[in-house]
Formats: structure tokens, C-alpha cells, sequence
């Protein structure tokens, strides 16, 4: 069995939960016995050459520039990307083509693979494919529709680029007919979780049948790296990790976490600068902030010294990989009720709330050490982890063929 996994980015010059997902789903597979190959967009020029491999831990990657203006008014048709796909297509002969993202290449490759006589499947791992600012998240004082009407999507398009009204509705009705001619001919869809399986209904309806195959831990933990229960009278640490952005709440938290008595743990990368400015305000104010840095493979996991992990996103999430790690370290975990995070209510260890309730429910938890400590108990001793992913991938893989 050979798979060729077709993606946007890939490790080291991207770390998203889509790139950590793909990383760990060819390891997995690979030693199921598939030969797994991956095609990846890049934005490093890799001197001039058009296709560059080279091996990802023990895994073929082909990385495909794109070049600056390479892409039609829409950004959806790319010609010479997709004849670099074809080579490689024709170069690998893959029983199947698994499509983790059409960003960097662009809808056609459906048509890439009916030429070769090989299945296509498409995995959302974002809302991509029902939003083009990505996150369903509308810009102020805009709703997000529901569905397959656009009409509400200019103006919120319109925030991040400046376009007359009926040239976006027009880039609008083109993006949706060939994204839906691209579901329509894959031979199977897969999401992570069935809030985005819902979401790709909806906003695509031709989307046919769509398999829910959660992404899982992707990293085994080891019993020593659960993070300890806090002492009486300790101080509580309660944090965050991944991505320290608006989008993920970070505002909100700073706001919830006011006045009670723990010290604010983040791990990650500030990508808006005026967020900094924010947090040493806070900090002056009182706020006790502790700054983690950035951390990668190999490094000590932030869960690890934590004893509460909040991850209050207000993006429509689609599955939620933090999640699974801050309980496979023994974490507690508070979330936002926003997409698929709403599914982890019935998960032991996790409490769901709606922003508006974040910082009377953190004042709650803070307080009341035994809730916290039935909350950690409750968390399972096993959790789903990628190489059940890895099973189920292998077994649709199979019905493919």
C-alpha cells in the first residue's frame, strides 16, 4: 500500500496542529507497513528548483515553492503547481492520494487523480474549505452564517481585502463551485470531529458521506511526565500553550485570571505585537505572568508544570490537539464552548463554558481545591491516541482500492 499525502506546509517550516497531525499519522502508518510519501507547499525559495526532497523522519518529502504572484485573482487556480503535483503523482504511483489541505495547491487536483486512476481522499483539519478567513471567526459586528449563503461573507471578507462588494460575491460563488467539485469527486471525506463533519455539510452540500476519524494523542506520555497535584496552600499554576493570539481567547483569559490567587503560565509565540504591551500592563496591575517561551520535540512538555490548562478559543475549533495533551499529563482543563471544544463536555477531566462564564468559572475552580482534585482524578489512564487514527486510515485506505 503506498499513500502520497498532499499538504500546505510541513515540519520544520510549519508546527500547526495540521503539520504535527500529518508527522504523526506517516509514522504510524509507516510502520503499519504503508509507504508513505508527502508533497508540501513551501514558502523557502529551496534555490531555485522547483521540487526539493528530502527525507522528514524517515519519510519522503517533496517540499513545491510557491512563487510571489502565483496564483489567479481568486488564489484557487494554480497550473504549474498542480503539473508539479501531477510529476509527482506520476513518480510515486500512490494507491491513494490523501489530501490534508487544498491552500497551496489549489482545487483541480481531483481531476489529477481521475486522470491517474487513483482515489482522492480529503481531510478537513480546518473550516478552510466553508470560511476564506479560515476560523469562522466574523470580523465586529458581523454574524457567520450558517450554510451555504455567502451573502454575509462579503463584508467580513471585505476587512481583509479591499475589493468592491460584487467582485468578492463573485470570488465567493467561484471558490464554493470548486471546492464542491472537488468533494464531489473524492472518494472519501474525513473530518476530526463531528462539529466540523456538521460544518462541511452544511457549507458544501455536495459534499457527500464524511467519515469522523479523531486525530488522538499524538505522542505517548510517559507516567513520570504527569504533572504533579498541587500541595495544600501551593499556589496554582494555571496556563496555557499553542497559539497566543486573540482568536484563542488570550484576552479573555487575562481578563478571567484578575484578581485570583495563581500565577498565569504561557507557552508559545506572541504573533501580535500589541499583545505584549497588554500583558505587562496586566503585569503591573498585579498579575503574577510566567513566561514559558516557545517549545518543540524534545523539549519539556509546559502541561508538566501546570495543575489547570485553559484553552478559552473562540475560533470554530475542529478537534482540538492541546486538549488531548494537557490530560495525557494528568491536567485538568477548562475550554470554550466554541466548535468541536463543545464535544469534550463529555470527556472526564474537562469543563466546557461559554466565554461569558470563563472568569466565574476559573474563580470556581481556584477556590475549590477538591473540585479541582475530582476533576483530575476523573481523567481516563489511556486516551485516544493517532495510532487508532492510523488503524482506521489504513482500514478506508483499503476499501479504496
Amino acid at each position: 500500500m503506498k499513500v502520497l499525502f498532499v499538504v500546505a506546509n510541513h515540519p520544520p517550516e510549519a508546527l500547526g496542529g495540521t503539520e504535527q497531525v500529518v508527522v504523526a499519522l506517516t509514522r504510524e502508518l509507516s510502520a503499519l507497513g504503508v509507504a508513505c510519501a508527502v508533497v508540501s507547499g513551501s514558502d523557502v525559495p529551496h534555490a531555485g528548483v522547483d521540487a526539493h526532497e528530502e527525507l522528514h523522519a524517515g519519510v519522503p518529502v517533496v517540499r513545491v515553492p510557491r512563487h510571489d504572484g502565483e496564483r489567479d485573482q481568486h488564489g484557487f487556480v494554480r497550473p504549474r503547481l498542480l503539473a508539479l503535483l501531477q510529476a509527482q503523482i506520476a513518480h510515486h504511483r500512490p494507491d491513494v492520494v490523501h489530501v490534508h489541505s487544498f491552500a497551496h495547491f489549489g482545487t483541480g487536483i481531483a481531476a489529477l487523480c481521475r486522470a491517474a486512476g487513483v482515489p482522492m481522499v480529503v481531510t478537513c483539519h480546518d473550516l478552510w474549505v466553508t470560511c476564506a478567513r479560515y476560523f469562522r471567526l466574523p470580523a465586529p459586528g458581523l454574524a457567520c452564517p450558517r450554510g451555504s449563503e455567502r451573502g454575509p461573507c462579503v463584508p467580513c471578507v471585505q476587512t481583509v481585502l479591499p475589493a468592491d462588494a460584487a467582485t468578492i460575491a463573485a470570488a465567493l460563488a467561484e471558490r464554493d463551485r470548486l471546492l464542491r467539485a472537488e468533494f464531489a469527486a473524492a472518494a472519501a471525506v474525513t473530518t476530526p470531529s463531528a462539529t466540523a463533519a456538521a460544518f462541511v455539510r452544511e457549507c458544501l452540500p455536495h459534499a457527500g458521506p464524511i467519515e469522523v476519524i479523531a486525530h488522538g494523542l499524538l505522542h505517548a506520555v510517559p507516567a513520570a511526565h504527569r504533572a504533579p497535584a498541587p500541595a495544600p496552600g501551593e499556589r496554582l499554576r494555571v496556563g496555557t500553550f499553542g497559539g497566543l493570539v486573540r482568536s484563542k481567547g488570550l484576552v479573555e483569559l487575562l481578563d478571567a485570571v484578575a484578581g485570583l490567587p495563581c500565577e498565569l503560565h504561557l507557552t508559545g509565540r506572541l504573533h501580535e505585537p500589541d499583545l505584549q504591551a497588554l500583558v505587562d500592563e496586566r503585569q503591573r496591575r498585579g498579575l503574577q505572568v510566567v513566561w514559558r517561551g516557545t517549545w518543540g520535540p524534545g523539549d519539556r512538555h509546559p502541561a508538566r508544570d501546570l495543575h489547570l490548562a485553559v484553552f478559552p478559543s473562540k475560533c470554530q475549533e475542529t478537534y482540538g490537539l492541546v486538549v488531548d495533551e494537557a490530560l495525557a499529563h494528568g491536567v485538568p482543563t477548562v475550554v470554550s464552548d466554541a466548535g468541536a471544544l463543545a464535544e469534550r463536555a463529555v470527556t472526564p477531566g474537562v469543563v466546557v463554558t461559554p466565554l461569558s462564564a470563563l472568569a466565574p468559572t476559573l474563580r470556581e475552580l481556584v477556590g475549590s481545591p477538591s473540585r479541582l482534585a475530582a476533576l483530575r482524578a476523573a481523567i481516563p489512564a489511556t486516551l485516544p491516541t493517532i495510532a487508532a487514527s492510523a488503524q482506521r486510515h489504513l482500514a478506508l485506505y483499503r476499501r479504496l482500492r
